[in-house]
């Protein structure tokens, strides 16, 4: 029981530390970068292409250390647009650059072999001089296994269960601008690739490499020209919100032990989250809040004898605070929950969720998503989501309200 205790405590550390270091890395270390503004009437859109060679290994994970001894190398191809400002966010964030990337990586163990991976990424800078750059990059997209697990041909493959896969990319850079045209970039990479249970096993792997690139404007860049021009002052707002977000999952808990394939169980179980929250954005960059989630996992079925099938039994109820990074339209989520009442006992009391959005319509009232829900860091499912903002207001609205009753 004291090392169960441990471990939940510093699973509980870890997280509080990601969070914690995602705040200040996307808060207070781009306020150095939004105080040179761009002239942007004088500079043209930039569009560039870059090449890069990695190489590198996978980090174990709860499945053991045998991972170690696992090579990847591998090259990507990203074809991407450098902002300088026309929009306000473009401001806030540093000018940063976006696009898609595309990679092939091989691993030294035939278990694995080969993958491809296509994804969107969007890079910021934490320092921007005139020839060298300090930068990070976040991504997130879809990755296909040639090799992945099959009860006879593969079996000692239970990192990957499935061929099309989730991704997710995380960079830290440093940019050497050698002419108008040509950057050479250091980078330091982390990436995770599984399915999200959708298919087990489904330890999934986590490459971390070094890579080496090369990137060509196709116009020749122009003189950043700053100026003193003050972002107007920002108006606090708060949201009233609620997200319907289905899924499925397959569950280690449902093994058939007589089955050779024991991880093929083919019984796909619906899970549904409905989430009622609350938002305040006090900066143009972030904002925060919390609120309920109610869930319901026909996966819990499997705790109880079929005398004592109940749908109620199945639903579960959490409270959360959230955190989100505010790209324009594009919405980075990350959230902390802990259970209220649950009718089965065999996950964490806790879990968190990341994930992202976007916002459609004109009023951006409207999102679509997809959030990944996870004990522990381990990812339980993959949740398709759809949220509406139902009821908006800022502090002068309620400062107006306060001097109308006051008339009254």
């Amino acid at each position: 029981m004291p090392a169960k205790i441990k471990n939940v405590k510093k699973s509980i550390y870890l997280i509080l530390f990601k969070l914690g270091f995602l705040f200040i890395f996307f808060t207070f270390f781009p306020n150095s970068m939004y105080a040179k503004n761009i002239d942007s009437t004088k500079i043209k859109d930039d569009w560039y292409i870059e090449s890069a060679l990695r190489y590198g290994r996978i980090v174990p994970n709860s499945s053991g250390t045998k991972l170690w001894n696992i090579n990847v190398i591998g090259a990507d191809l990203r074809i991407g647009k450098q902002t300088f400002g026309k929009s306000e966010w473009e401001q806030w964030f540093g000018y940063p650059n976006y696009g898609l990337a595309f990679r092939y990586a091989h691993f030294s163990d035939n278990m694995l072999q080969d993958k491809i991976a296509c994804f969107w990424f969007l890079s910021g800078s934490f320092v921007d001089s005139r020839h060298l750059s300090f930068r990070y990059q976040l991504g997130s997209g879809l990755v296909y296994f040639f090799n992945y697990y099959d009860p006879f041909k593969n079996i000692e493959n239970v990192f990957i269960g499935s061929a099309l896969n989730a991704h997710i990319d995380l960079n830290l850079s440093l940019d050497f601008t050698i002419t108008k045209q040509i950057d050479l970039i250091l980078r330091a990479n982390f990436s995770h690739s599984s399915n999200g249970a959708i298919r087990f096993p489904n330890y999934g792997i986590n490459p971390i490499s070094g890579q080496l690139a090369v990137r060509y404007h196709f116009k020749e860049r122009a003189e950043k020209i700053y100026t003193i021009d003050t972002i107007k002052t920002f108006l606090p707002k708060n949201n009233l919100y609620f997200t319907l977000a289905p899924g499925f999952k397959q569950s280690k808990k449902n093994y058939v032990y007589d089955n050779p394939d024991k991880y093929r169980v083919k019984t796909k179980y619906l899970t549904t989250t409905f989430q009622l929250g609350y938002l305040r954005q006090f900066h143009p960059k972030y904002r925060f809040g919390g609120g309920i989630d109610i869930m319901y996992s026909s996966e819990l079925r499997n705790f109880f004898p079929p005398e004592k099938q109940n749908e109620w039994k199945y639903m579960t109820t959490a409270g959360f605070v959230s955190f989100e990074l505010l790209y324009n339209r594009f919405v980075v989520h990350a959230a902390l929950a802990a259970y209220i009442s649950r009718s089965a006992d065999f996950y964490e009391w806790y879990y968190e969720r990341a994930g992202f959005k976007v916002f459609l319509g004109k009023n951006r009232n409207h999102s679509l998503g997809i959030t990944l829900k996870a004990h522990a860091g381990m990812i339980d499912y993959i949740e398709w989501g759809y949220n509406f903002q139902f009821f908006n207001w800022n502090d002068k609205s309620v400062r107006i309200l306060k001097r109308f009753k006051k008339r009254v």
